[in-house]
């Protein structure tokens, strides 16, 4: 327990300095212990995934520790990371706390923001646009004398993973909330000093902040964008070298009775006839940056790949029926979602409502399933649907899978039904998933408990294909399969 205090205290003294208390919504000790209490209570009241991955002494020592940080010194942004470090230390890529819109609009106005997107490459961070005098590519070295390595691991402690998952967390460096992240870890700054290098050499420059809108517009004129923004459409099928090739972006088309479902599922079927008919034998199904969606989205391309019987999870369950704490809850589904849990998670025993097995039917490979060789393309923003459907595919002898592990777990993860909640005082709005579930996966040696979907082959885009927009992963994978 002195070990975890000792760190949860200097992930606190480092990301946040002494600072004024902003007026907007200060807040006494007395209503910072109230707040956090209320936090607690509804953790541990609500969320089914709490001890996922750490025992409950571990987690209760852990609410213990932040808690004891709070004092009359203690600014609404050191508050709010006092509850981060609890909610990134119990393991849930579903999990969020975020300001309320008024501070948030209020601090988006302001000249605080550091001004210069940047691109995260294997452990280093690149300009991602020429600013001033400052050539786009610049590797930079230190910001504000802060080793540039620190930068980014406390810049990605703000990035909530499943389990042990350290690879997603550098994932969202690369996105506008880099900005925000920066605004947590430093505090409100007037300028930023850089020290960096680049063909010319060594050098540092300074650099006044901006407020978010100047950066955010700066950001979508980044170098990457080009890269970043190459794929349009939610999901299509082509052929690469005589290689079928399909891109599922995101699973977000809609439910079973949607429309966006029904095409989807004709679009499949299409595709996976095709396929059938011209004997084609090598396919790469590419779900990188595919953050999840809707259900059974990711189970209904799944059964078009295996020859197996599966089901979407071997367990799932919740902690309750009737929604704790119903005054600080935010959504108005109330007594709707109330009915769904006694009718879905029916089942009570030690504690917890497990899921009724007629939601969680078996699945049969389709007719047409695939049968050849078969390539997955992952990486760090896959999670939730998208990391579930992912630990399916890896879970089968048939597939290799290149490129980095997901930021969501192998093995299971919290989701399905996300919460909100606004703690009265601070007005943060914290939202999580209530179901804890197992996916229905095989153990393999090299997917530890607490791990994304590990890749058969690593292969990440270097900074020169970086510089030039190639798809580093994309031109591998077609490379091993033409080997073939």
């Amino acid at each position: 327990m002195k070990h975890l205090i000792a760190i949860l205290s200097i992930i606190l003294l480092f990301s946040c300095k002494a600072e004024k208390k902003d007026l907007l919504f200060a807040m006494t000790p007395d209503q910072m212990e109230e707040d956090f209490l209320l936090f607690q209570s509804i953790y541990e009241k609500a969320n089914a995934g709490l001890y996922k991955y750490r025992k409950k002494e571990q987690v209760d020592s852990a609410f213990a520790a932040n808690k004891a940080q709070i004092s009359e010194t203690t600014s609404y942004r050191e508050f709010y990371t006092l509850l981060w470090n609890v909610i990134d230390y119990t393991g849930s890529c579903h999990n969020g706390l975020t300001y309320p819109e008024a501070l948030d609009e209020a601090l988006n106005e302001k000249n605080i923001f550091f001004p210069i997107p940047l691109k995260y490459i294997d452990g280093k961070l690149y300009t991602n646009y020429t600013y001033n005098d400052i050539a786009m590519g610049s590797e930079v070295l230190s910001i504000n004398k802060m080793p540039i390595d620190e930068v980014a691991k406390r810049c990605g402690h703000f990035i909530s993973t499943d389990g042990y998952n350290q690879t997603g967390k550098y994932a969202d460096l690369d996105s506008d909330w880099f900005a925000f992240y920066m605004y947590l870890v430093f505090g409100e700054q007037q300028q930023f000093t850089l020290q960096y290098q680049n063909k010319a050499g060594s050098t540092s420059a300074t650099v006044q902040s901006v407020d978010y809108n100047t950066f955010f517009n700066t950001y979508q004129k980044r170098h990457s964008a080009t890269y970043d923004n190459r794929i349009t459409k939610d999901y299509f099928f082509t052929y690469k070298d005589s290689i079928g090739y399909l891109n599922i972006n995101t699973f977000a088309m809609g439910g079973p009775e949607s429309e966006g479902h029904k095409q989807y599922a004709t679009f499949l079927d299409s595709v996976f006839l095709a396929l059938k008919d011209n004997h084609t034998q090598k396919l790469i199904v590419d779900v990188r940056g595919n953050g999840g969606g809707n259900d059974p989205n990711d189970l209904l391309l799944y059964s078009y790949l295996t020859d197996r019987s599966f089901r979407e999870n071997t367990t799932a369950h919740t902690l309750f029926q009737e929604i704790p704490f119903p005054n600080y809850y935010l959504d108005d589904d109330i007594d709707e979602l109330a009915k769904e849990l006694k009718e879905e998670h029916s089942i009570f025993k030690d504690g917890k409502y497990y899921q009724n097995a007629t939601f969680n039917p078996a699945w049969q490979p389709k007719p047409n399933a695939f049968t050849g060789d078969l390539v997955l393309l992952i990486d760090p923003p896959v999670a939730s649907a998208g990391s579930l459907f992912a630990s399916l595919v890896k879970s089968d002898d048939n597939t290799t899978v290149i490129g980095e592990e997901t930021l969501g777990g192998y093995y299971g993860h919290t989701g399905h039904i996300p919460v909100h909640y606004e703690l009265p005082h601070s007005k943060l709005e914290l939202k999580f998933s209530i179901v804890d579930l197992e996916q229905d996966v095989r153990q393999l040696p090299d997917e530890q408990y607490g791990d994304g979907i590990q890749p058969d082959h690593t292969v990440v885009q270097t900074y020169q294909d970086f510089l030039t927009h190639r798809d580093t992963q994309l031109e591998y994978a077609i490379k091993k399969m033409s080997l073939k």
